[in-house]
C-alpha cells in the first residue's frame, strides 16, 4: 500500500548528462540506497519547479521524492515498504 508521508529529508544527487540522479537518500535515521529511478517528471508551483522522482531501493521499497527549486528542500511525498 502506497502512503502519503510529505516528510522533509535529505538526498544524495549526481549531475547526469544536465539531470539530477538521486542515487540514496535519509529518512527516519535510515539511509536508503536507490537501486533504480523508475520516473521523473517536473511541475511548477507558482514560479517555481517542482521535481519529482519515483524510485526503488535494493530491498524494492517504493518512494516517491519531490524537490522544491524555491526553497531548495527535498520532501518524501509517498513510501511503500514491501520489502
Amino acid at each position: 500500500m502506497i502512503e502519503s508521508i510529505q516528510e522533509p529529508i535529505e538526498v544524495l544527487v549526481r549531475f547526469v548528462g544536465g539531470r539530477i540522479e538521486p542515487f540514496r537518500f535519509r529518512w527516519n535515521q535510515s539511509v536508503f540506497r536507490i537501486a533504480k529511478v523508475t520516473g521523473a517528471w517536473e511541475d511548477r508551483e507558482g514560479q517555481y519547479r517542482r521535481l519529482h522522482f519515483s524510485v526503488l531501493t535494493d530491498n524494492d521499497d517504493y518512494f516517491e521524492l519531490r524537490f522544491h527549486s524555491g526553497d531548495f528542500i527535498w520532501v518524501l511525498s509517498k513510501a511503500s515498504l514491501d520489502g
